[in-house]
């Protein structure tokens, strides 16, 4: 496989996010190659470049100057919360921690995975050009069209792929945000409130593939942890969810 035509062909929009995250988790030559470029600056000494793109208008669009932590991890923020995003590559492309997912079937997971394929790649191409935009304008919907309780994880996907779809983007925005969120409390029930999730968002589908229905949270651990209680629409059973800050 020639890695860098497939990465840029990603890059570029050519290759959807789900078809290129595939091919990265089943093929290892994509990571390999990725890591090659992290493990040659690490070993040369030299400083990790803070990787930068400006538009066409000259106005600076995106940059990341955090990739220096793969030479130190430990010296990573969320280190001291129990995570090494940058303790190697397919940590940092792939790790689900907290509030922050590469889910690419999610909208602030596929930005998160585009931005980090990105910023390695300039690495070893810095004229690749940045072309974020609807990965971006998606992850800014999501956060007008959905809870902030249901961002992420299946619930988030379920709406990605059952909800948003029904009500396409030639409607008024206000209207179709206004629509959405209509469904989405139409199918995603609670009998007490809704659930503030420790960490990110888990609330789980039923068997039949339906969101369950939220019952009920109980403190644990002297409110170190929590476990949330749901109800399989489908067959009656209860799901719990246990998070831990």
């Amino acid at each position: 496989m020639d890695v860098p035509y497939e990465i840029r062909r990603f890059l570029a929009g050519e290759t959807d996010i789900v078809t290129f995250r595939e091919l990265y988790d089943t093929d290892p030559a994509i990571n390999d190659f990725l890591q090659d470029l992290v493990d040659e600056i690490i070993r040369s000494g030299a400083e990790f470049p803070v990787v930068r793109y400006y538009n066409e208008a000259g106005e600076l669009k995106h940059q990341n100057p955090n990739l220096h932590y793969f030479a130190h991890p430990v010296d990573d923020p969320s280190y001291r919360y129990g995570s090494r995003l940058y303790e190697s590559v397919r940590t940092y492309l792939t790790e689900e921690f907290r509030m922050l997912t590469h889910n690419v079937r999610t909208a602030s997971g596929a930005w998160e995975f585009y931005q980090g394929i990105y910023d390695l790649f300039a690495l070893y191409d810095t004229t690749v050009p940045y072309r974020d935009e609807a990965y971006e304008a998606a992850f800014v919907f999501a956060l007008d069209a959905i809870p902030e309780y249901l961002s992420g994880g299946e619930s988030e996907m379920y709406i990605q792929e059952h909800i948003i779809p029904r009500f396409p983007d030639t409607m008024p925005k206000g209207k179709r945000i206004k629509a959405i969120r209509a469904a989405i409390k139409e199918e995603f029930k609670s009998e007490k409130g809704y659930p503030c999730w420790l960490q990110s968002s888990e609330w789980p589908l039923g068997k039949d593939g339906k969101p369950a229905t939220y019952i009920g949270k109980k403190k644990l651990h002297g409110g170190e942890a929590a476990r949330f209680s749901f109800r399989d629409e489908s067959d009656g059973s209860i799901i719990e969810v246990e998070q831990f800050y």
